[in-house]
């Protein structure tokens, strides 16, 4: 079920990018690639496709928490962010396409870096779920640092570094 995501040139509107794609599963869309050749950030959807076609990802915390294990395993520190609607979402990398990298060498390595973000989603269940050591292993993860501050994941969840979880709000 991995390799079943297709890009797919977005049409959301009041997107500020010369380019933009959304990567889809079915009709759920996950991911955003924004930018201009050469350079592009990758980052989670956070809104619908305008056509009404292609519905965003339902399961936010999930889709953060696959994001930021992503940005961990490539060594890119992603970060959560806030939309213009004041939507969360993951910066996960800058994607660039050198110059000695064909179309063929940079696609496939695209094509592995989102195999990749969709066997961690998949592998993922419910936070409220998981083991301790589990939690405090995402938590050592993420932190920016080690002052022990809790760890904002999004729709209203802090992670703290003992692992647990707490509903705060934003």
């Amino acid at each position: 079920m991995a390799n079943d995501f297709i890009i797919f040139e977005s049409n959301k509107a009041g997107l500020n990018s010369k380019e933009s794609y959304v990567v889809t599963r079915g009709r759920t869309s996950f991911l955003r690639i924004l930018g201009s050749h050469p350079h592009w950030e990758l980052m989670t959807a956070t809104a619908c496709e305008d056509h009404g076609h292609i519905n965003v990802c339902s399961d936010q915390l999930r889709l953060v928490e696959s994001a930021l294990r992503l940005g961990i395993e490539l060594e890119t520190s992603p970060s959560v962010e806030k939309d213009r609607a004041g939507r969360e979402y993951v910066k996960i990398c800058v994607i660039t396409q050198h110059e000695d990298r064909n179309d063929t060498e940079f696609n496939k390595d695209l094509s592995a870096a989102f195999s990749r973000f969709f066997e961690i989603y998949d592998s993922r269940t419910d936070l409220r779920c998981r083991s301790k050591d589990e939690m405090i292993d995402l938590y050592n993860n993420i932190a920016a640092d080690d002052l022990g501050n809790d760890f904002y994941l999004g729709d209203g969840i802090w992670l703290s570094n003992d692992g647990s979880l707490h509903d705060i709000g934003r």
